[in-house]
């Protein structure tokens, strides 16, 4: 009975050193192949794992992708493509590693790094790789246009420009018509791709398909297609995004549009954003212009009427990828006012060489600043019974700000006798589950709480929910005709400041196997000491 129990306790023991050893430890990131040419796609693989080096069998959380240059510093994100748009997170169908096959493509010659972080733990791992310059390949990797047929005559408004370029999978391709550009996009991961050409005049034509490297130098081609178009007056012809299809959150977004003589109005239609009427600006122009202030990948539409009044719809036309700013997230703040101190310190993302701390006493004047090299600074001499705020911007070595600044943080008074520790800038979304809208946002490492805050104007504004979990169910009807706002934050609690100790060293002080020796060694004694009494 007595080795049972033994046995049982070293079983436990065994547990829980080993469920231990699951959190995680870092990545395992590898690039196949390591050396390749501009624009050529490669296979990436995540590995995430624990401390002993092997594949976490539990792991389900998200994770950024970047790229940067061999010292370090970031490069244009316009410069490369990731997967998934920079983010992912691990499921239980990656079996907890995951690999992103041909979906890695850097369009400049040097040495990089692929980079992958823990969203919650910001543990990170990279892998090299070499990009070099793209020569002419082998003339035998062949574009063959599928449609439209030599000799077809296309009878429709429109015309659909098909293709395969088995071995350009995830390269830039041209489409040209009479050696005009009409076209130009990236072959998909099935190997080929499609466009639909609606402006091209009924006349015959000549159509070509060319693929090119980062400096535009074709480096395969396709054979010339002969084809005739015998279609009625085609009324859409060109849109153009600017300053680009790919830009940063709050960019000003230009749309300018050219169309047939006898288009009388546009309507431009982008998804999550809404519907824009154009204004003419010519007979043959339209423009609009809008704030890319939603994140996320969309695509852009179009409606077109005539002086009769038909309508004229063409789907996805374009896509308009619209890019984070923001850096600076988890604000950390412990008021103690027995020190008269603040004490800050934050997480970011991306590269920040310098970081600018806003504060005072006024909402709308934060006159003091100072430039610190490390995501922490400490306020002092603070006023016990003052609300400070605080505003934190990224900077670059010349002290210039390079991403957008973090949300105002505003910090009461402590009126408690201990220090209190808090958490702002935590990132939230509004999603849509089950006929309700809910409040979701990521795991904070340092809470063990959440307050969400209500207002209805900016400046009154009262705790509404005390939560343990990450999510909030809002309480209105997300289908209700009658459309009103309120304004929603949300607050972490952190554990005591006194537990909160930087820069811990790791020192064995009482090993806990001498401990089980030693009950093991006291049971064998015990038992020799029984059965010696026996005789």
């Amino acid at each position: 009975m007595k080795r049972k129990i033994v046995m049982l306790i070293l079983s436990v023991v065994s547990i829980i050193w080993f469920t231990l050893s699951w959190d995680l430890a870092g990545f395992s990131v590898s690039v196949n192949p390591s050396a390749v040419k501009m624009w050529e796609p490669v296979d990436l693989t995540i590995k995430a794992l624990d401390s002993n080096w092997d594949v976490l069998t539990d792991y389900n959380g998200d994770i950024i992708i970047t790229v940067t240059d061999k010292d370090g510093n970031d490069i244009e994100p316009s410069n490369y493509t990731v997967p998934n748009d920079w983010t992912y997170e691990f499921n239980e169908e990656d079996q907890w590693v995951k690999k992103f096959t041909k979906w890695l493509i850097i369009s400049q010659v040097w040495d990089f790094y692929v980079q992958v972080w823990d969203f919650d733990g910001w543990k990170s791992w990279q892998a090299s790789i070499k990009v070099v310059n793209a020569n002419a390949l082998p003339s035998a990797w062949k574009v063959k246009v599928v449609t439209p047929a030599e000799n077809e005559i296309i009878t429709s408004e429109s015309m659909t420009v098909a293709w395969e370029a088995k071995n350009y999978k995830n390269s830039k391709i041209k489409v040209l018509i009479d050696n005009k550009e009409v076209a130009e996009d990236l072959v998909d991961n099935n190997w080929n791709f499609q466009v639909t050409i609606a402006w091209t005049q009924n006349w015959k034509h000549v159509l070509k398909v060319d693929v090119l490297d980062l400096d535009w130098k074709v480096v395969a081609k396709s054979d010339d297609i002969d084809f005739q178009m015998k279609a009625e007056d085609t009324l859409f012809k060109k849109l153009e995004i600017l300053p680009s299809n790919k830009v940063m959150q709050w960019t000003k977004i230009t749309a300018n549009l050219e169309v047939s003589p006898n288009v009388n109005s546009a309507i431009l239609h982008i998804d999550k954003y809404g519907d824009f009427p154009m204004d003419k600006t010519s007979t043959t122009s339209f423009s609009t212009q809008f704030i890319a202030n939603i994140p996320w990948t969309f695509n852009i539409s179009l409606t077109l009427r005539t002086s009769t009044e038909k309508k004229h719809d063409y789907k996805n036309i374009e896509k308009l990828a619209v890019l984070e700013k923001i850096a600076i997230t988890d604000v950390r703040y412990v008021r103690d006012n027995n020190a008269n101190k603040i004490d800050l310190d934050w997480k970011y993302i991306w590269t920040v060489h310098y970081f600018k701390v806003l504060y005072w006493t006024s909402r709308n004047n934060l006159s003091e600043s100072v430039i610190v090299p490390i995501n922490k600074y400490t306020i002092t001499n603070v006023d016990p019974a003052a609300t400070y705020y605080v505003r934190i911007i990224p900077v670059d070595w010349w002290w210039k700000q390079i991403w957008d600044p973090s949300k105002l943080v505003v910090i009461e008074p402590n009126l408690k006798q201990s220090a209190t520790c808090m958490v702002d800038n935590i990132k939230v979304n509004v999603i849509k589950r089950n006929w309700s809208n809910w409040l979701v946002w990521g795991k904070v490492d340092w809470a063990i709480g959440y307050i969400v805050y209500q207002w209805d104007t900016p400046n009154d504004f009262s705790p509404t929910a005390t939560l343990t979990w990450t999510e909030y169910k809002l309480p209105y009807d997300p289908n209700a005709k009658k459309v009103t706002y309120s304004y929603f934050v949300v607050k972490a609690k952190c554990d005591d400041w006194m537990h909160q100790i930087w820069d811990v060293k790791k020192v064995k002080t009482w090993p806990l196997d001498w401990l089980i020796y030693a009950f093991i060694i006291s049971m064998i004694f015990y038992w020799l000491k029984l059965v010696k009494e026996s005789y």
